[in-house]
C-alpha cells in the first residue's frame, strides 16, 4: 500500500506538537490561552512542531522534497512502492531485473519496519515478509553475477548491497579502470 508522504509529515509534525517536550517547552498555560491563536489559526499551528522537534521535521520535509526531485529526474515512473531516494535515483537506469529487485527490496523494508498490533497484522506482516524478503539475499547474489560485467550496475549494486545489508559476503568491488 503506497504511504501518502504529506500526510505522513503533516502526523509527525502533530506528534511533534504534542509531545511532552512540546507541552514542557510551551511554559505557563495561563500564559499561552493569552496568547492562543484565532480558530482559523488553529489548525495551522497544531502542525507546527516545538522549538526542540523542528530539526527532525525539517529533515523528514528536506527528504520529501529530494523524494519528490528524485521523481521528476528519474526518466520514468518510479512506483510508489519504491521511497528510498537513492533507490528513485539508480531505478530508471537498471534493466527490468534489477528494477523489480529494488521495488521488492524497498516493500521488504518497508513491512519489516511494521508492528504487529493484534494476531490478524501480525499474520499479514508474515505474509508480506514471507513474500518481499524471503530469498533476497540469493536473488541479489544472482542479479550480480548476471550483471557482473556491466560497471554501471555493479555500481547500483554495490550501493544496494550497503542500504540493505543485503550480502556482505559477496565482497562487492567496483570496476577497475
Amino acid at each position: 500500500m503506497p504511504i501518502n508522504r504529506a500526510a505522513l509529515i503533516a502526523c509527525l509534525s502533530l506528534l511533534a506538537a504534542c509531545s511532552p517536550q512540546a507541552a514542557d517547552s510551551t511554559g505557563d498555560v495561563a500564559a499561552d490561552a493569552v496568547t492562543q491563536p484565532a480558530a482559523a489559526d488553529t489548525a495551522a499551528a497544531a502542525v507546527i512542531p516545538a522549538a526542540d522537534d523542528a530539526d527532525a521535521v525539517a529533515t523528514l520535509a528536506g527528504t520529501l522534497e529530494e523524494d519528490q526531485q528524485a521523481r521528476v529526474a528519474a526518466g520514468c515512473t518510479v512506483p510508489d512502492d519504491v521511497g528510498f531516494v537513492q533507490d528513485i535515483r539508480i531505478y530508471c537506469d537498471m534493466p527490468a531485473d534489477v528494477q523489480a529487485f529494488i521495488a521488492r527490496e524497498n516493500s521488504c523494508q518497508h513491512f519489516a519496519g511494521e508492528e504487529a498490533y493484534d494476531d490478524a497484522r501480525r499474520r499479514e506482516l508474515e505474509a508480506a515478509t514471507a513474500k518481499f524478503c524471503d530469498d533476497r539475499e540469493k536473488i541479489f547474489a544472482d542479479l550480480v553475477a548476471r550483471h557482473r560485467d556491466d560497471c554501471a550496475i555493479r555500481k547500483a549494486l554495490i550501493g544496494v548491497n550497503l542500504r540493505y545489508d543485503l550480502s556482505p559476503d559477496l565482497d562487492l568491488k567496483p570496476c577497475e579502470g
